[in-house]
């Protein structure tokens, strides 16, 4: 299956959903049956493929990574950071290594780093679906916005978002408290957030992504 490295990020792979999904159907053979049941469910075939490029990627990118076949990886959940259910931050059985997958629309994200990572890709969305979700943001980012164009808004919006989203998933909480907190702005650059180092990774058509590492306090270098 094809994918390829993102440029300036070591440890992030890509792969578009349309490219990939055929190889990826052949390769279903090294999910486990969760996974294919997972795939099976979906109503539309384009979300089936989706889910089963995201998963595949996964396998083969940390089956590279940890030298094991990708059909004997076992994956399981930390607690939830949030409520302390079973479904909290994936994890790698008998492995220390840190991952994040990500997928929207055509494009599949997998980062495989040393520390814990989060890595987020958005679709850009309509404009009437920004207003809609605006509301959830830090003030600040809601502000910043508004004082956009319509027609620029979406692409600010996502790039947000996406940010933000990277930054959740370091530490496995995720959306579960809001997505107020961090503010990471919606300007050309993401705002500084204390212990993380976070980067908006190169723009793929219709996206917008972002990756977050953790950090020693105080270093907020791009990754």
């Amino acid at each position: 299956m094809r994918y390829e490295e993102v440029p300036g990020h070591p440890g992030v792979v890509t792969a578009s959903v349309a490219e990939a999904a055929a190889p990826a159907r052949a390769l279903a053979s090294v999910l486990d049956d969760d996974e294919r049941a997972r795939a099976a469910r979906f109503l539309f075939p384009v979300d089936a493929d989706r889910h089963r490029v995201a998963h595949v990627l996964l396998r083969l990118v940390l089956g590279r990574h940890v030298g094991e076949l990708p059909e004997r990886l076992v994956f399981l959940r930390q607690p939830c950071a949030g409520c302390g259910g079973p479904h909290g931050k994936p994890y790698l059985r008998g492995h220390e290594v840190h991952f994040s997958l990500s997928h929207s629309g055509d494009r599949v994200l997998v980062a495989v780093a040393p520390v814990p990572v989060g890595v987020d890709v958005e679709t850009v969305p309509e404009d009437s679906l920004v207003r809609d979700m605006t509301g959830a943001l830090h003030p600040r980012e809601r502000a910043e916005l508004d004082a956009l164009p319509a027609s620029v808004r979406p692409a600010a919006f996502a790039r947000c978002w996406s940010r933000k989203e990277a930054a959740l998933k370091v530490s496995g909480v995720g959306l579960a408290r809001g997505a107020a907190e961090p503010y990471v702005g919606t300007a050309g650059r993401p705002a500084p957030v204390p212990g993380l180092r976070i980067a908006d990774l190169p723009p793929f058509e219709g996206h917008a992504a972002a990756l977050a590492l953790l950090a020693a306090p105080g270093d907020h270098d791009s990754p």
